[in-house]
């Protein structure tokens, strides 16, 4: 019996010692080759389940993010005229021929991927011709790749033409929004 016992914990033994040894070969395995595995974040919100994270970007604006300037109500238009200090009666100022929704979208994609916040506080310059002219840049985004990428954005959009006395001019379109990280 004593035999058996013996032999018992041989067997016990060499066993615990080899699934020891085995992890310690899967652990430093895993160390030599980090690039095999895959990696998902658990706080990636998902289009098909939704989340309940706090948004990462925020529009404090009443213009809605889907209109284009036609399809704004006149309580709509005049929020956006009162961004601008003397914009006399009958004018318009520049705006996306899209609505904000593409700027929007394309915005909030970068942000995900640089995890940047702060303010983004824009005036881009639209000529005549709605096309962007020139881009600065006001605000204290933490990121200054956010803060190209942002600009980029805005000069590649295609603008309404700001309307001075009934002729299309050139003027500056504000874009304000806040990154949360």
């Amino acid at each position: 019996m004593k035999t058996y016992e013996y032999f018992l914990t041989i067997a016990v033994s060499s066993l615990v010692f080899s699934i020891a040894q085995a992890q310690g070969v899967i652990a430093s395995s895993n160390q030599l080759l980090p690039t095999q595995r895959t990696t998902r974040l658990t706080n990636e919100p998902t289009q098909t389940t939704g989340t309940i994270l706090k948004r990462d970007i925020k529009w404090d604006s009443k213009i809605p993010l889907d209109k284009t300037y036609g399809e704004l109500t006149p309580a709509q238009k005049f929020e956006l005229h009162s961004l601008y200090d003397s914009m006399p009666e009958g004018d318009e100022p520049p705006f996306p021929e899209a609505g904000m929704n593409p700027i929007f979208n394309a915005v909030r994609n970068a942000q995900r991927l640089s995890n940047a916040r702060g303010e983004i506080n824009m005036v881009v310059t639209v000529g005549v011709d709605g096309k962007a002219t020139k881009v600065e840049s006001f605000g204290n985004e933490s990121s200054v790749r956010m803060t190209e990428v942002t600009q980029q954005i805005l000069m590649l959009t295609r603008y309404k033409p700001g309307i001075c006395s009934g002729q299309p001019c050139a003027m500056q379109f504000r874009f304000t929004l806040k990154l949360r990280a």
